[in-house]
């Protein structure tokens, strides 16, 4: 009964948030959208490019959120220590000056994006890539968005993904979302509009405006073949997705990315189900985002939230080493402060609180609820991947990218998922390429909170200490050029990095056909050779290069960068270590070897390089990409929630980075070292089946 009082009034408390951000920010197109600068904001001439030494790798960041994003609208509010909002304009601006990227996109959440703001998001990014005398850009802008599905049961559970788009003049009409998921099932309650009469709240001092673009947004019916025009274009699943672009008849990809995340995927999620029934498409699914400023979903592990045993019953599974689950730690804090003396009855009620916590586990408004009095700090390490580089929160390890790449199809032998490497930011404030120095946590990143005046009746609780600065997408290609960028990313010719400008190059040097880069496939009639080389990033000098004072005012310097831009000096950082990992496509198990070799590097300024040869049989399909890691330097989240250990190590207490609240630091970055990193794209191998 306490827990159906509790979901009551939390949710009546989300519902009454919704409705206080009407008296803050208009969300009108023409009070919120901004215009691209008319006053000098963008320079006329090209800038002189930073980016020396990095012939042939370009980086850039292909997710990227505006205050066009329902989401982000919410998080710019004053009332969340926001900033206002950031229009498509800020995101050019800010890739340009303040990160000196080579390409971007703009991927708001479709499911929300009304036909006005399509077209001024469109416009602003063909604005954006200026054309010097000789035909060349500084700057590329992809036309893209976000497919935002979520899914209440691992079965019908697909994730999110980013569409981005060759061509910046040929452009569908509108987005394809994913129907209402998530917040948009939020907005579009019913009951929304009948809170005045609910909550004691001067009906003088709101602003229905909000509610009025809700009523607009939710009130366009869905696209139908009676109806092409006054409406929202949505495919509820990839195959309808990957259908819907094929009619489009543009060159596309779709990316999956924050696929670990357990905000959005539900436990035992399994990216092995979108092999089946058309729900992958390998000619548009091309690459899969492995880091982001939400987490790293690089790693499988074989741990659970939830199990379920020969009847279908679920039941909490034991902790191991790496992982402890929610449910079980749940158990443990019924169990220190049960008070009875006798064990049993503290037993029963560790019990309690186990099956109180999986019958929530998706619930994220009641979950960490189902132990009365229990604190954030209580729950310690519980769901997730221990000692392990910035993971996604409450991480879903069968929607790995590891895992997509150890999957393959049992009915149909060839479909498997042959994922190149990226990495993004998911910014949420138009700071494209955010990540170039570790600053302004909530700014560069997508932490939020309120200041100690705001009590919250649901905590963000942990959540708030597992974002960061966010990564990038680095592309080999013959030149800046928007075919040549595009071609690349196809062709997984391309890496990610957690944020710094890691220069890589992966090849293997004995294919069938002679020497190929990272992301392609090959055959191979001999025992495999491979060499990598990679370079550290440049050091960063405090402040901003002198063509962005040239170029931006003095305020709009302070306001979009921060005072802070990408400002590289001549010394690298170190390349410190390269792993390799293994990986085998299974339809039974999963087979990743992780790492299955190392190579300690002695970089003396000049990078490292490394050879190494499999001498081991190579089966009908193998693939091998490289990690390198870079010496230690701080970072934004670097430890998610900064534990204090024992002599053994185990983490026996945890310092949250709080986002609200009395204990909210807004000069805290939680700043730790970490060892910065790059991913290279897979070669995926293939021995003739008569050698």
């Amino acid at each position: 009964m306490r827990t159906a009082k509790f979901f009551l009034l939390s949710f009546f408390f989300v519902l009454f948030f919704i409705f206080l951000l009407t008296s803050y920010i208009k969300i009108s197109t023409s009070g919120v959208i901004g215009e691209l600068p008319k006053d000098g904001k963008i320079a006329p001439n090209l800038r002189v490019s930073s980016k020396s030494n990095q012939t042939g790798i370009y980086f850039g960041d292909l997710h990227v959120h505006t205050t066009f994003s329902q989401d982000a609208f919410m998080f710019s509010l004053p009332m969340l220590q926001g900033e206002g909002a950031h229009p498509p304009s800020d995101a050019c601006n800010f890739a340009r000056y303040c990160s000196s990227l080579d390409f971007f996109s703009i991927t708001d959440h479709a499911e929300a994006i009304s036909k006005d703001m399509w077209d001024k998001t469109i416009n602003s990014i063909r604005s954006c890539e200026i054309v010097n005398h000789e035909g060349k850009t500084d700057l590329i802008a992809f036309p893209g968005w976000e497919w935002t599905q979520m899914g209440q049961r691992p079965e019908v559970h697909f994730g999110h993904k980013n569409i981005i788009l060759r061509d910046i003049d040929n452009v569908p009409a509108k987005p394809i979302g994913a129907g209402n998921t998530g917040m948009d099932d939020l907005i579009n309650n019913p009951i929304t509009p009948l809170l005045p009469l609910v909550i004691d709240f001067p009906p003088e001092k709101i602003d229905f405006n909000f509610l009025s673009y809700a009523n607009y947004i939710y009130g366009t019916p869905f696209c139908s073949e009676k109806n092409t025009e006054d409406c929202r274009e949505s495919a509820l699943t990839p195959k309808e997705l990957f259908n819907k672009l094929d009619k489009l008849n543009m060159d596309n990809l779709v990316i999956p990315h924050g696929t670990a995340w357990g905000i959005h995927s539900p436990p035992n999620s399994d990216f092995k189900l979108q092999l089946k029934n058309g729900n992958h498409d390998p000619n548009k699914q091309r690459l899969i985002e492995v880091y982001s400023g939400h987490g790293n979903s690089e790693l499988y592990k074989d741990v659970k939230h939830i199990d379920y045993d020969e009847s279908g019953n679920a039941f909490c599974p034991d902790p191991t080493e790496e992982f402890e689950p929610c449910c079980w730690r749940a158990g443990e804090i019924a169990k220190e402060k049960c008070t009875s003396e006798d064990p049993n009855l503290c037993s029963k009620e560790s019990e309690t609180a186990k099956k109180a916590f999986l019958d929530n586990i998706s619930n994220s408004l009641t979950k960490f609820s189902v132990v009365k009095g229990a604190k954030p700090e209580d729950w310690k390490q519980c769901g997730q991947l221990k000692n392990t580089f910035l993971p996604a929160y409450t991480y879903r390890p069968k929607m790995s990218a590891q895992y997509a790449l150890a999957s393959r199809e049992e009915s149909n032998q060839d479909m498997s998922f042959k994922f190149g490497l990226i990495a993004s930011t998911d910014n949420h404030k138009a700071r494209a390429g955010a990540g170039y120095k570790e600053f302004a946590k909530n700014a560069m990143g997508d932490a939020w909170g309120a200041n100690n005046k705001l009590t919250w009746l649901i905590a963000p609780e942990r959540g708030a200490s597992f974002y960061s600065t966010g990564g990038l997408v680095a592309v080999h290609a013959e030149e800046l050029e928007r075919n040549k960028i595009f071609d690349s990313l196809y062709n997984r010719q391309a890496y990610a990095t957690s944020g710094e400008r890691i220069l890589l190059w992966f090849d293997l040097m004995n294919s069938d056909s002679g020497q190929v880069p990272m992301g392609s496939e090959a055959s191979i009639s001999e025992n495999p050779t491979f060499r990598v080389k990679a370079i550290g990033s440049l050091k960063q000098r405090e402040g901003c290069p002198d063509y962005v004072h040239t170029a931006l005012s003095k305020e709009e310097i302070s306001r979009l960068c921060l005072n802070e831009c990408y400002n590289p000096s001549d010394e690298r950082n170190k390349i410190e270590k390269i792993e390799v990992i293994k990986i085998i496509p299974s339809t039974e198990e999963v087979i990743v070897l992780d790492p299955w070799k190392t190579f300690q590097c002695e970089d003396k300024g000049e990078g490292c390089v490394v050879f190494f040869e499999d001498t081991e049989a190579i089966l009908e399909e193998t693939a091998y990409y490289v990690r390198v890691l870079q010496e230690q330097s701080l970072a934004v989240g670097g430890d998610p929630l900064r534990c204090k250990r024992d002599e053994e190590g185990n983490c026996i207490e945890i310092n949250i980075c709080y986002a609200s609240g009395e204990r909210f630091d807004p000069n805290d970055d939680c700043l730790a070292p970490i060892n910065e990193r790059a991913w290279s794209s897979p070669i995926f191998l293939s021995r003739e089946k008569n050698l």
